[in-house]
């Protein structure tokens, strides 16, 4: 008669009865199948790195990816560089913003000394700006003085050119005498007195 108990030769699954008919979690399913090749692949995040692998395009699964590297810049998309930062010096000056098309030609300068262009664009805004401060003054024979008390002075957030600037208009020196003295380009020096007559800190005398 039959024990009931199932053959396992043959069926190619390993027996979990002992053998005295208990089942036994320990034996041939505790160690490896034989047919399995062993695997070199490291612990952890194994699976994760297989996936990426097989992620990959067919022929480059054996690559590994490369890291983030900076693109070079083609000589191509530096002159389209070139030719915006010109175009937007040239709408700039053609819409009569003189101070950003000289801000901007001078950055440009700074990084191509001998663009010729750039450079006639910078020293035209300049002159314009000159003028444009100087008109706003009325003229350079001018003569002015402080109308602000020496108490308030500091609330003017002046830095020490400006001060200085400042401390040089005395009721008897003219606007272009003070532009001499004032160790200041001409163009900052004419701003700053600009600045100086908007926010009413001098007056002209006479």
């Amino acid at each position: 008669m039959s024990s009931g108990r199932r053959e396992s030769s043959g069926s190619g699954f390993p027996s979990v009865l002992g053998a005295d008919g208990d089942i036994d979690l320990t034996g041939e399913l505790a160690s490896p199948m034989r047919d399995e090749p062993p695997t070199n692949r490291p612990s952890g995040d194994a699976w994760v790195l297989d996936r990426d692998r097989r992620s990959l395009p067919p022929g480059h699964a054996a690559k590994s990816l490369p890291p983030d590297r900076p693109v070079p810049a083609s000589a191509e998309s530096q002159a389209t560089t070139r030719d915006e930062v010109h175009r937007e010096i040239a709408d700039r000056f053609a819409l009569g913003d003189y101070a950003a098309a000289l801000s901007a030609a001078e950055l440009q300068l700074g990084r191509e000394p001998d663009d010729d262009e750039i450079r006639r664009y910078a020293e035209s805004s300049r002159e314009r700006l000159e003028v444009r401060y100087a008109t706003r003054i009325g003229s350079l024979d001018y003569v002015f003085n402080v109308s602000v008390p020496d108490s308030k002075i500091k609330w003017l957030g002046l830095d020490p050119q400006a001060a200085f600037l400042l401390s040089l208009v005395d009721g008897q020196t003219s606007v272009g005498e003070v532009l001499d003295l004032c160790q200041m380009g001409k163009l900052e020096a004419l701003r700053v007195f600009t600045e100086l007559l908007d926010a009413k800190a001098i007056e002209r005398v006479g």
